[in-house]
């Protein structure tokens, strides 16, 4: 029930990450993938053939004709070019050395080198693991799941988070201190 156990029982082969690699990058034939990869045919065909029965990738026609099939991303297959990105920068920056970066993704508009990925808020400030909670989803209550998510919820350790001062006047400055009230705020002194 995990959806990253999931997707890795999908996506966790690295011949299946390549792939996607590879249409991304405009691969569409299967001896192209079986060059640029130096993949053994039978796995290429059962990869592939996976990926398309997920729905990550569809067949299409490569010619007008229609004789010959190529593949290339659906919706589903789109969604996942941010953690490919994520995936090579993450490489780049601790398997790599900058003269070894094998290759650099730009913005094809302004020709400059795409930002690291990080998760973002609804106002696109970036986000660090302190800034990450996690909270149960709808599918919680799921018996193959239910146990891992009351685990986690048992060894669920909350730091305290900075709490923003409060603007003050002379007139604040002058006044007592209070006692904390709220959960996890700092006691004011």
């Amino acid at each position: 029930m995990c959806s990253a156990a999931r997707s890795l029982e999908l996506l966790g082969d690295r011949w299946v990450l390549l792939l996607i690699r590879e249409v991304v990058f405009g691969t569409r034939r299967f001896e192209d993938f079986a060059a640029h990869l130096g993949i053994a045919r039978n796995v290429l065909s059962d990869r592939l053939a996976k990926l398309v029965e997920a729905g990550v990738l569809v067949q299409a026609p490569l010619r007008i004709d229609g004789r010959r099939l190529g593949y290339r991303l659906s919706e589903m297959g789109e969604d996942l070019v941010p953690v490919l990105v994520a995936l090579m920068q993450w490489g780049d920056r601790w398997l790599q050395t900058p003269a070894t970066v094998p290759i650099r993704v730009i913005e094809r508009a302004s020709g400059k080198e795409l930002a690291r990925m990080r998760p973002r808020n609804a106002a696109g400030k970036e986000l660090g693991i302190r800034d990450l909670d996690w909270a149960p989803g709808p599918g919680a209550r799921h018996p193959s799941i239910a146990p891992l998510i009351a685990a986690y919820e048992a060894q669920r350790r909350i730091e305290p988070r900075p709490i923003p001062m409060a603007v003050t006047t002379r007139s604040a400055t002058k006044r007592s201190p209070r006692k904390s009230t709220l959960r996890n705020e700092a006691p004011t002194s």
